[in-house]
């Protein structure tokens, strides 16, 4: 049985690629569509799936060890904003309870499964396929759980596993007409770590589009600012700025070190250089898998589940405004290093120090929300606040995980807003029976 489970959640449930394939097959076979288009069909979209992982990943790749470098070189010390720090830290507080996650990642995926089956009575749609993101969940909300209530262990990986499911059934859902207008159609919502994000910046956007809406990719700049018409051109020119003030504390010899010898101003034009490209990867990809999934899943949607929408990475989001997502990212970094500084002056006994993650796979993708609901404007002010709710938000979180020397916490909008809510009001129903921690 533990063999079974294992191969479940470590191999197959929390590989999207093969999910996607999955399910890519079952659609094109429920529409007979044949041998040669279910096969290339398939293949197509896992590849496309593929793509989309792969940059999204090199992207977090290529700044990590610049944040870290960042981070020893001026001896900040605090709780770092990213999911690899909050599913390390998890990992380390569970203890031999970590093996739990693999039940809750389970008892999760069919409680969405069920909400999404019973579509009709529910209003549930989105199907969470994100595996990697899935796990980091269970491994959290065991976390939380475990450590806010004094529940027995199969009450608590129940517990754990119902509530990660309700969340993606519902988050995945709100989400989905957002990114159905964002994506003109695209036949996808997200399931990821900022679908409530999405849905109330989706709503928040549109009242800040001032008098003139500006859409970040029709803007047209004169003389030699026009190289920013580009979107190639323009993230990797932003990126190379963006990077370089970022590194300022670690100097020309910080810098090589980090670059492993290579000079300095070769290592941040080709820092910019990776941005753009992973960005091109990206789009492919999204073009790839939209192709396949819009084609395919309405097989599955005749057939089996009418209401299903196929749950996947927030990357996918990022090639329908490169501009706005590299924006985005921009402003919200800035509100991430607005709100340190107020934690800093305020004399707070925590500090946030940003992770690559949540700015760019929240800054990102809400960036492009705001620019399709709301324009340039929008995405300024809607992803400077997300910096400051995200920040914020995770010294909310930390409260509650009720461990000293861990690491850190996700930083992405849902883990530090809805997450941390859900705990408090569960904590507070808890006092009644008297079964808090």
């Amino acid at each position: 049985m533990n063999s079974v489970i294992s191969f479940l959640v470590n191999d197959f449930l929390t590989t999207p690629t093969l999910l996607i394939g999955l399910l890519i097959l079952l659609g094109y076979i429920l529409q007979k569509a044949g041998p040669v288009k279910t096969v290339t069909g398939t293949i197509s979209a896992m590849v496309g799936m593929q793509l989309i992982i792969f940059g999204g990943n090199q992207f977090s790749n290529v700044f990590k060890p610049i944040t870290t470098a960042v981070c020893d070189a001026t001896g900040i010390q605090g709780y770092i904003m990213d999911s690899y720090a909050m599913k390390a830290a998890s990992q380390e507080a569970l203890g031999d309870a970590f093996g739990w996650m693999a039940y809750v990642f389970l008892i999760a995926f069919a409680v969405n499964l069920l909400l999404v089956f019973f579509g009709k009575y529910t209003k549930m749609k989105g199907v969470f396929l994100t595996g990697n993101a899935g796990t980091a969940h269970s491994q959290a909300m065991l976390w939380l759980i475990m450590a806010n209530f004094a529940l027995p262990s199969v009450a608590t990986i129940i517990i754990s596993g119902i509530l990660v499911g309700i969340y993606w059934a519902v988050s995945t859902t709100l989400a989905a007409g957002v990114v159905d207008e964002v994506t003109d159609g695209g036949g996808f919502t997200v399931g990821h770590n900022q679908q409530v994000g999405i849905w109330v910046f989706g709503r928040l956007a549109p009242k800040l589009a001032g008098k003139k809406k500006i859409d970040c990719e029709d803007m047209k700049l004169p003389g030699w600012l026009a190289i920013f018409n580009n979107n190639v051109a323009s993230v990797a020119i932003l990126m190379f700025v963006f990077v370089g003030l970022f590194c300022i504390p670690l100097g020309i010899s910080g810098i090589e070190e980090l670059s492993g010898g290579q000079h300095w101003l070769v290592y941040l034009i080709m820092v910019g250089i990776q941005f753009s490209m992973y960005m091109v990867i990206l789009l492919q990809g999204v073009r790839m898998l939209c192709s396949e999934l819009t084609a395919s899943f309405q097989g599955i949607q005749q057939k089996i589940v009418p209401n299903a929408i196929p749950a996947i990475d927030v990357a996918a989001l990022l090639p329908f405004s490169p501009n706005a997502a590299t924006i985005g990212f921009l402003f919200c970094t800035l509100g991430t290093v607005f709100s340190m500084a107020i934690l800093l002056l305020t004399g707070s006994s925590m500090m946030m120090l940003p992770g690559f993650t949540p700015l760019f796979f929240s800054g990102g993708p809400i960036g492009v929300v705001a620019n399709k609901k709301g324009g340039l404007r929008a995405v300024i002010i809607c992803c400077f606040l997300l910096g400051v709710i995200q920040t914020f938000g995770t010294c909310w979180a930390i409260t509650q995980i009720h461990y000293p020397s861990a690491t850190g916490w996700s930083g992405m909008f849902d883990l530090s807003t809805v997450w941390p809510a859900v705990i408090q009001v569960l904590r507070w129903i808890g006092g009644i029976f008297g079964i808090t921690a």
